[in-house]
């Protein structure tokens, strides 16, 4: 039997077919994540006479993503390329991709090439757009008679350009409207936006329920297989295997049918990265991030093995971290139901899914008994998958690394376990026990059920806690903030300790503080693995090179000490530059209409030279190479993340409508961050909207709609912080990876994130602020800056004042959210999303200062 493409894949060596179909798994990976990669850069280690099935499975992928882009792939491209292919099976190959694209969603190629050239009437666009329930009759006039004087209606083009731009349609809906192909936007009552994503089986789009305003993953089968019986078996095989399943670390199914011939699953759409994205931007968790992630996942494991359902795919790949840092298991699609074959198909056979074309599961993360016959994973195999899986968080590496697929399924069966704690100074030494039974070599030496595994990490997580020393500035502790009084409590405010010079104690000597700087820059202070005879705590070492409107360093040594100031500590650089240039320290600017007293808070933050960056070298390429920035003029901070009372002053005197409620934001509902039309910064569904608490689901277009209304309010200018601006202020002459030292014990005190959150927001100032008196730079939720985002750009930045790259399509986010774990709560890990999207959306300005 050959596959699809006709390669003659089943005829290859079994080593070959493992190793083509992980080169595929790859190949795919990167056109989900928007890449086109290189067709030959797969091509480098594979031997002449297996190029060509190759490039025969390589190829109708790459036309397939091409003509989803828009292209027009010529199959004379690839013969001048790859002269040696077949140009009928080129040719044959391109008409099939371009006919499944379209019959995906029920049309004919050769009807699109008949109705292509006929130009849409005004009149059968605003039909198909009130029938497909985009817009009411009553909704599409109003939003006509509204529009700009000269925005031209009168034509099909016109009224989907003023759609698209008023946000009432996307790109994707408007190319359909001009077109006569008939693709369908509305299949029974969900109104497709745009396709996310496609494969053998079909596409998958994200849509919306007209009536319920929930944003949701709407997947097809295409309809030239819906009668091809093992193929529409297989699909209701993934439907019924959804139905199943309903548990917050899975993605949840929500409905499935069809419609006028088209067979539909409909799933929870998350909008998220997969862990492998995650660690390939921010670096290797902390052992504490990277167990809270393998906790997670094994609860959804658990619930699912209870239901019948192995996944036998268990990698970084298919675990998705939402907006909210909630962990969700896909791709059960591939999984396998254990139970008789009457049960799942109405007393027919079971589909054989595990045949020579069809390999569950992938290498690196694959049981030894996987690898050997696929029909013998079973939910130990999961175990075993989940362990590799955790070894990659902690190192971004495969636990066996190998240059063929022969050697690493090998590996797997022989080559002895890694003990973690050897490996990684990071993990304790009573973890190995737990990591060497997940991937025992024989089923019968591994835990025997997620729930035995479950059931040592929550003891080995007790006890870990126990032993871990939170080294406390002062003998004071804050006092926790119950549910009943989260939004009011008052708050001590402490800031992060300020040492003017480096000090070092007589009994540390230079080897000790070499010894201390190649520990892991992630990390926790573990008490029953050190022997802490003297503990040093250094906060700030911070001798900046001022500019010409700058203290010289001499008067900020002549004055190291404190200075309060209503309150709040400030750092004595703060303090001395502000009394010499005349300058608050703190400006609390009236933002409030009609005589109420809403105030914007903000901090002076002086100018200086810093270096930018990640110094260990060790995070994502893009937090990469550390550089010096000088910042050659002085600029005030808001101290707070913009409150939804703050807010709330620029809706009501401008009657703004965020992107959110436009196309939808993020609410809690059920415990869980969903997003839907009717969630924004003003409706967090189950979570009260706290007057003092960030403003959520704000897209940097918001952000920057609020600082032009401030701006022209008060006269002075407010805007977004560059990066350059956002990393100074929020290290506060520090160059550790977090403003408070090397090691993250003490996030707790400064932010709210993923291991204190309980998964939502907070009233701003509960935590203590940097020495600048800035709270919440980490945590609470992700911060907008100015910047346009390239992630090569800090091997080109100007020394001087950046402001990032002159274009781009997405922007700069800092500082991470509620929900993220430590490691992406430095002072230079590097967050970016497009100008429109709302989520991990909120924000604090800057006000330039007005000096001669």
């Amino acid at each position: 039997m050959k596959s699809r493409n006709e390669t003659g894949f089943e005829q290859l060596p079994s080593d070959l077919m493992l190793r083509i179909n992980q080169l595929c798994d790859r190949y795919e990976s990167q056109l989900r994540l928007g890449e086109l990669p290189s067709i030959d850069d797969y091509l480098e280690h594979i031997a002449v006479e297996y190029r060509d099935v190759i490039l025969r499975e390589l190829i109708p992928l790459e036309m397939e993503h091409r003509c989803q882009l828009g292209e027009s792939p010529d199959a004379n491209e690839y013969l001048e390329l790859y002269p040696g292919l077949d140009p009928t099976w080129l040719a044959s190959s391109l008409k099939t991709t371009q006919t499944e694209l379209l019959t995906a969603t029920g049309i004919s190629a050769d009807h699109k090439q008949q109705s292509l050239p006929e130009p849409v009437l005004l009149e059968q666009c605003q039909q198909r757009i009130v029938k497909e329930g985009i817009l009411s009759q009553e909704e599409l006039t109003k939003l006509q008679e509204a529009s700009a004087a000269g925005q031209d209606c009168q034509t099909s083009e016109g009224l989907t350009e003023l759609l698209v731009q008023s946000g009432k349609i996307t790109n994707y809906q408007s190319d359909v409207l001009l077109s006569q192909d008939e693709r369908r936007l509305l299949i029974a009552d969900y109104l497709i936006l745009e396709p996310i994503g496609s494969g053998g089986m079909g596409t998958v789009y994200k849509a919306l329920h007209r009536r319920m305003k929930r944003i949701v993953a709407l997947k097809v089968i295409r309809t030239d297989l819906q009668h091809v019986p093992d193929r529409l078996k297989r699909f209701e095989r993934e439907v019924q295997t959804a139905a199943r399943l309903s548990h917050p670390h899975i993605v949840t199914a929500y409905d499935a049918g069809e419609d006028r011939g088209i067979n539909y699953l409909i799933c929870e759409y998350i909008d998220g990265e997969s862990l492998t994205q995650m660690v390939r931007d921010s670096g290797p968790l902390d052992f504490s991030d990277a167990l809270n992630c393998i906790m997670q996942v094994a609860r959804g494991l658990e619930y699912a093995h209870r239901q019948g359902v192995i996944h036998r795919d268990v990698k970084p790949a298919n675990i998705l971290v939402d907006d909210q840092g909630d962990l969700k298991i896909l791709d059960m699609g591939l999984a396998r139901l254990q139970q008789p074959d009457d049960v799942i198909l109405g007393g027919e056979t079971q589909p054989e899914l595990t045949s020579s074309q069809f390999f569950m599961g992938t290498i690196d993360y694959m049981a030894p008994e996987q690898a050997r016959n696929t029909k013998l994973a079973d939910h130990r195999s999961d175990i075993y998958s989940l362990g590799c899986t955790f070894y990659f968080l902690l190192t971004a590496q495969p636990v066996y690394p190998g240059e063929t697929t022969v050697e690493r399924i090998l590996a797997h069966r022989e080559e002895p376990i890694p003990r973690l704690s050897e490996r990684l100074p990071q993990v304790p030494s009573g973890f190995n026990a737990i990591f060497e039974k997940m991937l025992a070599k024989s089923p019968d030496d591994r835990y025997q059920s997620v729930t035995a595994l479950i059931s040592d990490l929550e003891k080995f997580s007790t006890d870990y806690e126990g032993q871990t020393t939170v080294i406390s500035l002062d003998e004071s502790s804050q006092s926790q903030v119950t549910d009943a009084n989260w939004a009011s409590a008052p708050t001590e405010v402490q800031p992060a300790p300020v040492v003017p010079e480096l000090t070092m104690l007589a009994s540390t000597s230079e080897q000790q503080m070499a010894n201390s700087a190649a520990l892991p820059k992630r990390g926790l202070l573990w008490g029953g693995l050190a022997v802490t005879t003297v503990i040093l705590i250094v906060a700030f070492s911070w001798k900046p090179k001022m500019t010409e409107r700058s203290v010289a360093d001499s008067d900020v040594a002549a004055d190291s000490s404190t200075i309060n100031l209503n309150g709040a500590t400030v750092a004595p650089l703060q303090q001395t530059y502000a009394a010499r240039m005349k300058l608050p320290v703190k400006v609390e600017v009236p933002i409030g209409a009609g005589g109420t007293k809403v105030k914007l808070e903000l901090m002076l933050i002086p100018p200086g030279t810093f270096q930018m960056g990640d110094r260990m070298g060790t995070s994502a390429e893009s937090d990469a190479p550390l550089h010096p920035v000088s910042l050659t003029r002085p600029y005030y901070m808001s101290s707070t993340e913009v409150t939804n009372e703050q807010f709330r002053e620029f809706v009501n005197a401008t009657n703004y409508q965020t992107d959110a409620e436009r196309s939808g934001g993020y609410g809690m509902t059920g415990g869980n961050w969903v997003k839907t039309m009717d969630y924004s910064w003003k409706n967090l569904g189950d979570l009260p909207v706290q007057d003092q608490a960030p403003a959520v689901s704000i897209s940097w277009n918001d952000a920057t709609a609020f600082c032009d209304w401030l701006s022209d309010k008060t006269g002075d200018r407010y805007r977004l912080p560059t990066e350059a601006e956002w990393e100074y202020a929020c290290r506060a002459g520090t160059e550790t990876p977090w403003f408070f030292g090397e090691q993250s014990d003490q996030m707790d005190q400064y932010a709210w994130f993923l291991n204190n959150s309980g998964g939502r927001v907070y009233p701003v100032k509960q935590k203590r602020p940097n020495a600048f008196g800035l709270y919440d730079i980490y945590g609470n939720e992700w911060e907008w800056c100015q910047d346009y985002y390239s992630p090569g750009y800090y091997s080109d930045s100007p020394v001087e004042n950046p402001t990032g790259p002159a274009q781009g399509r997405e922007r700069v986010r800092r500082g991470g959210g509620f929900q993220q774990p430590v490691a992406q709560l430095t002072s230079y890990v590097r967050g970016h999303g497009v100008p429109e999207t709302p989520s991990r959306g909120a924000f604090r300005i800057v006000r330039d200062t007005q000096l001669d």
